[in-house]
């Protein structure tokens, strides 16, 4: 399977008067009602679609022809512009998304700004706190290691503490270096 190039199509470009009248001779195929000017027709065409981009008055143009309007008739002004709104719909949100997003992105930085840059002193710090973090986490281990040796020696060995309380001369042990105290 190949992968083809993605295309994109442009839904932003406003459709110009050649656009306008290709759109109108295309619904030409619906009959139309009857009308006292085709002078006013044609203005009230041209106001209704003032705005709409080529993108949302093809694809109105094909819902119309398909039948979006419930009706088999020459749409009217308004039900034309409507079409070409509806096709619009999730365009404009997706642009409105971005947008709010963009805003929220320059509020943020706005109010936090940009992280720091990381020069080689920063670097050098960092690593030098997670090394000590390190040898912390590390001698924590070893600590708890050695207490858990010690423990399974006395138990191992019977050695309760009242046992050891028992012996004559004894000095107390210091759990963590396992040394005995003076």
């Amino acid at each position: 399977m190949t992968n083809l190039p993605a295309t994109t199509t442009d839904v932003w470009t406003p459709a110009n008067d050649g656009d306008k009248m290709s759109a109108l001779a295309a619904l030409a195929c619906l009959p139309s009602r009857a009308t006292s000017s085709a002078e006013l027709d044609r203005a009230g065409y041209y106001l209704a679609l003032d705005g709409v981009t080529r993108y949302g008055l093809s694809i109105a143009v094909r819902a119309i022809i398909q039948g979006a309007l419930n009706h088999a008739f020459f749409p009217s002004p308004p039900e034309l512009r409507l079409q070409c709104n509806k096709a619009m719909e999730a365009h404009e949100r997706m642009a409105e998304n971005i947008r709010r997003r963009e805003r929220e992105n320059a509020d943020f930085n706005r109010l936090h700004g940009n992280p720091p840059e990381r020069t080689e002193a920063s670097k050098a710090r960092v690593a030098a706190l997670h090394e000590a973090y390190r040898q912390q986490v590390d001698g924590e281990e070893a600590a708890r290691a050695e207490a858990e040796r010690q423990a399974d020696v006395r138990a191992r060995y019977g050695m309760t503490d009242e046992a050891l309380a028992g012996v004559k001369d004894r000095k107390p042990v210091d759990p963590r270096s396992g040394r005995k105290s003076a």
